[in-house]
């Protein structure tokens, strides 16, 4: 998984993560493989379930998976009692997690309906709260897009930078494959075929306690000298 290519770049075993939006168990899986402790938020309660089940089945009996099932906005944890916190929130209501399920009101879309609410009362303050729990040298990976509501886009990710903008990082590109898309937008199955097989980048928005130069290894060069 993404996780575990991260966690095995970033986190060392035994690490502590914290993983603030769960979703399907892609993280924890990751968490397993590179053998770290957990610990995870999610409210959505038949998500939840599974997530118990990827715990039985797969976890390491000498390591921790502490799965909560809450909202990320409620949980606090201990002062410097992380080493790595990765997560991809939901992308406002773009993402509608569990809608219809149990619990449904307890998911971010639905607490906080408007955008502003959803930022200030959710997005920022929970990833404001994950980089204050960070040990002196821990990480912090949201990965995020700008979501596009009826046309307009809002601008979560520079609002991100902005408010932890003295220890920003940088971005890492994460390749995905193209999300589920309603066969009514192609003409023939041949096209819809063709535009799922494609690849595409999101970002992962990277935040350090410690100066660190994720990049020396990869940079071709620098924007100073292409300037020059």
């Amino acid at each position: 998984t993404a996780a575990a290519c991260l966690y095995s770049h970033f986190a060392f075993p035994g690490a502590m993560v914290w993983d603030m939006s769960m979703g399907y168990g892609g993280r924890i899986l990751g968490a397993i493989i590179s053998d770290i402790n957990y610990i995870g938020t999610d409210p959505a309660e038949k998500t939840f379930k599974g997530l118990q089940e990827i715990k039985k089945d797969f976890g390491k009996s000498e390591r921790h998976y502490f799965l909560n099932k809450c909202g990320s906005e409620g949980f606090q944890p201990k002062e410097e009692s992380l080493d790595f916190a990765f997560t991809s929130p939901p992308y406002f209501s773009t993402e509608k997690y569990n809608e219809g399920g149990e619990c449904m009101e307890d998911q971010s879309w639905h607490k906080f309906s408007e955008y502003e609410s959803w930022r200030d009362d959710f997005f920022l303050p929970v990833s404001i709260n994950s980089f204050k729990s960070l040990s002196k040298t821990g990480h912090m990976f949201i990965n995020i897009m700008d979501p596009t509501i009826k046309g307009k886009r809002y601008r979560s990710c520079d609002e991100l930078v902005d408010e932890l903008q003295d220890n920003f990082v940088g971005q890492i590109g994460m390749r995905i494959m193209q999300r589920p898309q309603g066969r009514a937008k192609f003409k023939t199955k041949e096209e819809l075929d063709e535009f799922m097989n494609k690849l595409y980048i999101e970002n992962i928005w990277c935040f350090s306690k410690v100066e660190k130069d994720y990049f020396k290894h990869s940079r071709m060069e620098t924007l100073e000298k292409w300037l020059a």
